[in-house]
């Protein structure tokens, strides 16, 4: 009978060696993602609140107007935006879709083959774009916010402001935790993994057992709500997604992700304590176990 007592008591007491970590675990994976996360959002949706609010200004200047100075003049003015503010591109672009530079009389390219701009002259509403190639050498990657000058693109034409994915990516970096940036498409469109760049949150999650919810209630949720988790096994790795939507209209998602490994360096001292625990009470057992049994021998 007292072994059994015993017996219960070191299973007992293993549970909870067990368990706690398991919860430390749980409540570290959660905490990390989601303060890396929150950290990511803030800088990035900082930065596009502060381009949308400077070329809305711009728009409104009387000078932006078609009628007022010529379009290289234009240009000059907004290289002087361009040196103040700290971006590499504020441009101008005419009714037309024509985008001019200082150092050019006309326009240097057209823009009318862009959907953002397209919607631009339709909506009249601020675009911010997805990541895609640009520059004269095909190879840089930048976003794009465009506003309507004057509240009327169709009529006053667009500036329109570059923020290079460099920028963009020393944010997402800057994290403890793996933290991407998704577009309005769900597909990583920044990190430091570049193998991850283009692959969609629903690839990434598909043929994984995701703890509670479908695939789909998931996808759902990442494009409907502010912000959220999502838990599940990644091989046999309990992992954690945090995302947080960008705002403003971008359709731009924050996912940072932390698994149990992440957490394993940082809560060391736990999981030896808890080793110790669960071989003591092994040790516990096996030796009030046998000294039971020769307790029983001596009294026979």
């Amino acid at each position: 009978m007292r072994t059994k007592i015993r017996g219960i008591c070191c299973v007992a007491v293993i549970l909870c060696f067990i368990l706690g970590p398991c919860i430390g675990f749980y409540r570290y994976c959660s905490m990390a993602a989601r303060a890396s996360c929150i950290s990511a959002q803030g800088q990035i949706a900082k930065n596009l609140e502060s381009t949308l609010n400077l070329l809305k200004v711009i728009s409104e200047e009387p000078w932006m107007l078609p009628e007022d100075i010529p379009y290289q003049e234009k240009a000059e003015r907004l290289d002087h935006y361009n040196e103040i503010w700290g971006y590499q591109m504020i441009r101008t672009v005419d009714t037309y879709g024509g985008v001019y530079r200082a150092d050019h009389e006309e326009a240097v390219s057209n823009l009318n083959s862009r959907e953002y701009i397209q919607n631009l002259w339709v909506t009249n509403e601020p675009q911010i774009t997805d990541v895609f190639l640009a520059g004269a050498d095909g190879k840089t990657l930048n976003y794009t916010v465009a506003v309507a000058v004057a509240g009327d693109a169709g009529n006053n034409g667009a500036v329109f402001a570059a923020i290079y994915d460099s920028e963009v990516r020393r944010a997402l970096s800057a994290q403890p935790m793996h933290t991407i940036l998704l577009g309005k498409k769900q597909q990583c469109m920044s990190g430091n993994d570049e193998s991850l760049l283009g692959v969609t949150l629903e690839s990434r999650l598909e043929g994984k057992k995701i703890f509670g919810e479908k695939l789909e209630s998931v996808l759902l949720r990442v494009k409907n709500e502010d912000s959220g988790t999502i838990w599940f096994l990644d091989g046999f790795v309990p992992t954690c997604y945090a995302f947080r939507n960008v705002g403003l209209d971008s359709g731009w998602t924050i996912l940072t992700s932390a698994s149990y490994v992440d957490a394993a360096g940082e809560l060391m001292p736990v999981i030896i304590i808890s080793v110790t625990g669960i071989l003591l009470s092994f040790a516990y057992f096996y030796i009030g176990k046998r000294t039971d049994s020769k307790m029983s021998g001596n009294t026979i």
